[in-house]
C-alpha cells in the first residue's frame, strides 16, 4: 500500500534555496519545527521569523547580530 502524507522542507526566505541534510539524506521532515531545527544545526540562521541560508546571512559587528544580506539588482 502506499499513502500520501504531508512533509515539511526548511525553505530560505533570501534565495528560496530548500535545505537538505547533506550527511543523513534527508530532504524533507515529518514537522516544521524539526526541519527548522535542522537547517540551523546546518548553518542557517533566523532572523525577524524569517530563515536564512549561509548565502543569504552576514553578521553586522557594529550591532553584534546576524542580518539578511542586501541583495544586488
Amino acid at each position: 500500500m502506499i499513502r500520501e502524507v504531508t512533509m515539511y522542507q526548511a525553505v530560505c526566505d533570501g534565495c528560496g534555496k530548500s535545505h537538505i541534510n547533506e550527511n543523513m539524506g534527508y530532504c524533507a521532515w515529518a514537522d516544521g519545527c524539526s526541519a527548522v531545527e535542522d537547517a540551523v544545526d546546518s548553518g542557517w540562521t533566523e532572523i525577524e521569523g524569517k530563515l536564512y541560508c549561509p548565502d543569504c546571512y552576514e553578521y553586522d559587528e557594529e550591532t553584534d547580530e546576524y542580518k539578511p544580506k542586501v541583495k544586488e539588482d
